[in-house]
């Protein structure tokens, strides 16, 4: 009967049908890894953008795509691969969108610097280049992303710019050298005698001048520069030449004195005179004090020698007798204050003295010989001064008529013209006490001239006047508009429910005030009076106006303080902070504040809410360099569990336990970030996952394998009972004990089954063979909670059995016994297995879950 048994095990044990499907499954993995490494291994191999963009166009996994994705770059092919990817590969997706971001944004700061480039390229051809043009485009440059190529121009162009700078500092700093130069050579001048040197000096200033001007910067130069410039030489050089003129006017002085000094005869005092007089002129501060004092001393040397010897006796007579009298003392006091004042060249003063002496009786009071002849020749003297005086004051009146009568054909303003007219008078004025009376042609003819260039000014003075007769009348009409508004604004008896127009009020009272000020002039009689009533009229608006600006003050300053109160750190402090400011621009508008008031409490108002922005920006900047550390801590985890591949199965779990722990502990991550990280996390992670998979497939695999084996050596024991020798027991014991262990759950009850069936009690064999229906009811029990095929012979009973089942389950509920619990109770069950009970078992071990 049991000699089946026997033969099958000379003959290697049927596969059940869940070991066929899972070398199919397993073989298809294997296929499946295979076209995956080969995909990869294409992927690797591409060397182009375009064979990259194909592959990935067509190719079926995401990590050979992934990896061909790098190689795309181009902008067409990157946008084309993200419409492609968008919604099946959200990695690549990923890349392909940050790789297009980065490009827009390496695009922005290209136009940017070459809009700097450009800038600086204008600004170098720029004729006339400022420093603040130079600083402004410093700011708008960023050096930081900025390709190579155009930082190269731009720092090249940057060199020239500057340089042009320094050019033009130089350039200024020598132009305003060179005037501090001549002005000092000009003081020079006047002091020392080296004219020549001085005169090579201001050569070489104007010549440097020249090259300044010719500088190509020099339009940088201020203007003044050149102008002071030229002033200042063309005055210096005038100085020289007049100095260089007094001095050979002195020179032939000194010479003329030198002559007359060694002269050994008697000289005429006339010839000495008219020779002296003859000289080149200088003026009175050049004329030296030593060649006038040796002139004087040779005129009075040689003016005695020609002199009569009575005279010279009777001088002293004369000289005696006047000092006898009173008035030949004032004669001689007189006399020498002429010739004080001749030799002074003071005109005027000799006149007076010249008076004085012709005031005197000469016949009562003689001079002396000597004062006669120094009396004649003073009053030669004055009488030849007079005559320049004269002639040169009226050269001096025709050159006023003159200018008087050019004043008609100026464009001057009026009151320009008014203070030339003014200057020109009084000119004229002081010639008639310096020169003489004017004769009257020459002052019909000033006079007449005066009077036609001041037509204009007095057309100008009259326009005036009627102007502010004219702003006065406007001023009358400007208090009684002030006064009708403030009676209508601002009744004596409010309208119920009716509030003043505040903001109208504000407005009209600054236009009216400004109005006033901008107003004209206004005679001064009517000035004070008109100013007095137009600021009590405004006062009646003013004074309510001011209360009602006090309370809009109160009304800011609790906005202040409520924005300074303002949390920042809440979500609702943005909207709040925005409301507040809604509300203040709403006052504003309704009711207008005095400028600096107004702007005091705005400043103070944004001071408080920049505050509550920079409370919050700061904390944003904790937060991201929170989420930075989160990410880095992220990036350590994943990067522990990438190099967990190496390490031992037993250790992943725990591995695996501690990092998703870790990962669960760590905060938020920067957003641009996150998705990259958690798809990193979760492949690392996968990755493991898959290992410890394979691992416990395998694991459950030998499981079932062992299994299997241990029943087939527990149904060969129960098959050969009371016919096994001890040698057979023997060597059943080693091919057990070479077995794997089981679970502890089915290694129990395996090995109570095989030392039953090893130990061959009484009845034991009776008792297996009367198990064997049950065995096979245990069996379809079996396979209807594996949802496994049963035989067809069996199928009425299946059905039978399964509405039991059925009933069962719904009565025991989540107590209920699965295929596992089934499969144990089965094992432990003594009961004879025929082939196809064996088989039916097997199966449904395969199927179990270990």
């Amino acid at each position: 009967m049991f000699g089946f048994l026997f033969k099958r095990a000379d003959r290697p044990a049927p596969q059940p049908v869940a070991e066929v499907q899972a070398a199919v499954r397993a073989e298809a993995r294997q296929a499946s890894d295979q076209a995956k490494q080969q995909a990869l291994s294409q992927a690797e191999a591409l060397g182009d953008e375009a064979a990259a963009v194909e592959f990935i166009l067509q190719s079926s996994f995401a990590d050979a795509r992934l990896r061909a994705a790098q190689l795309v770059s181009s902008r067409e092919a990157l946008e084309k691969v993200l419409q492609a990817c968008r919604n099946t590969d959200r990695r690549v997706a990923k890349l392909m969108q940050g790789r297009l971001d980065s490009a827009r944004q390496q695009q922005l700061v290209t136009d940017k610097a070459s809009a700097s480039v450009t800038q600086a390229q204008r600004l170098l051809q720029e004729p006339l280049l400022m420093p603040n043009q130079v600083a402004e485009l410093d700011r708008g440059w960023n050096a930081k992303d900025a390709p190579a190529g155009l930082l190269q121009e731009f720092e090249q162009i940057r060199a020239a710019l500057a340089g042009r700078l320094a050019d033009q500092a130089g350039l200024q700093r020598s132009a305003i050298g060179l005037l501090a130069d001549v002005r000092e050579l000009h003081q020079q001048a006047r002091t020392d005698g080296q004219h020549a040197a001085q005169t090579a000096a201001l050569d070489a200033l104007e010549a440097q001048m020249t090259a300044c001007s010719s500088h190509a910067e020099a339009v940088t130069l201020p203007r003044h520069l050149a102008v002071d410039f030229a002033q200042e030489a063309q005055a210096l050089r005038k100085l020289l030449a007049d100095l260089q003129q007094h001095e050979v006017a002195l020179q032939a002085r000194r010479d003329l004195l030198a002559t007359w000094e060694g002269a050994t005869e008697a000289l005429n005092p006339a010839t000495l005179k008219s020779a002296w007089s003859a000289l080149p002129s200088l003026p009175a501060a050049a004329l030296g004090d030593e060649l006038e004092q040796r002139y004087q001393a040779l005129l009075k040397q040689h003016t005695v020698v020609v002199s009569k010897p009575e005279k010279i006796q009777a001088a002293p007579k004369a000289e005696q007798a006047a000092a006898d009298n009173g008035e030949r003392a004032s004669i001689a006091e007189a006399l020498e204050g002429l010739e004080k004042s001749l030799e002074d060249g003071a005109l005027q003063a000799a006149m007076d003295f010249d008076k004085t002496l012709r005031a005197i009786d000469f016949k009562t009071h003689k001079p002396s010989a000597a004062q006669v002849s120094r009396l004649a020749q003073a009053r030669s003297e004055l009488t030849r001064l007079q005559g320049w005086a004269r002639w040169g004051g009226n050269v001096s009146r025709e050159e006023l008529t003159k200018a008087a009568q050019e004043l008609a054909g100026q464009e001057l303003a009026p009151a320009e013209l008014a203070k030339k007219i003014g200057s020109l008078r009084a000119r004229w004025k002081s010639l008639d006490g310096s020169s003489g009376s004017a004769p009257k042609v020459l002052w019909e003819s000033f006079d007449a001239a005066c009077t036609t260039a001041y037509a204009p000014v007095a057309a100008h003075f009259q326009q005036q006047a009627e102007q502010r007769q004219a702003n006065q009348v406007n001023a009358r009409a400007l208090i009684d508009e002030v006064q009708q508004y403030a009676q209508a604004a601002l009744p004596a008896e409010p309208v119920a429910g009716v509030a003043p127009d505040w903001k109208a009020i504000a407005q009209f009272c600054q236009q009216k005030q400004q109005a006033w000020k901008s107003q004209g002039p206004i005679n001064r009689s009517e000035k004070k009076a008109l100013d007095s009533a137009f600021a009590a009229a405004i006062q009646v608006l003013l004074t309510p106006l001011a209360a009602q600006q006090r309370s809009e003050i109160a009304r800011r300053e609790r906005l202040i303080d409520e924005a300074a109160q303002l949390p920042a750190n809440q979500r609702d402090t943005a909207d709040r902070v925005r409301e507040l400011q809604q509300r203040w621009q709403e006052q504003a508008k309704a009711l207008p504040l005095p400028r600096q008031e107004e702007q005091e409490l705005w400043l103070r108002f944004r001071a408080a809410c920049d505050a509550i922005f920079a409370q919050r920006k700061e904390s944003a900047s904790s937060a991201d360099a929170e989420r930075r550390d989160n990410l880095r801590l992220r990036e350590e985890q994943c990067a522990l569990l990438e190099a967990a591949s190496v390490e031992p199965e037993t250790a992943l779990p725990k591995i695996l336990q501690q990092a998703q722990q870790e990962w669960a502990r760590a905060g938020q991550v920067p957003r641009a970030e996150q998705a990259q990280i958690e798809a990193r996390f979760q492949a690392a992670v996968a990755t493991i996952q898959a290992r410890l998979e394979q691992s416990r497939r395998q694991a459950a695999v030998a499981q079932a394998d062992a299994l299997r084996d241990k029943l087939i050596l527990c149904q060969k024991a129960e098959a050969n009972l009371g016919t096994a020798a001890d040698d057979d027991e023997s060597d059943r014991r080693q091919s057990w004990a070479a077995l794997p262990p089981l679970a502890p759950s089915f290694e129990k009850i395996i090995a109570a089954r095989f030392e039953r069936a090893l130990q061959n009690s009484d009845g034991y064999a009776a008792t297996l063979e009367a198990n064997r229906p049950l065995l096979q009811q245990e069996l379809l029990r079996a396979e209807i909670l594996a949802s496994a095929e049963s035989p067809p012979e069996l199928s009425r009973e299946r059905l039978q059995l399964q509405v039991e089942v059925l009933q069962a389950s719904l009565k025991a509920g989540a107590t209920a016994r699965n295929i596992e619990q089934q499969l144990l109770h089965i094992c432990d069950l003594p009961a004879a297995m025929d082939e196809q009970a064996l088989g039916r078992l097997l199966k449904l071990v395969a199927l179990a879950k270990f």
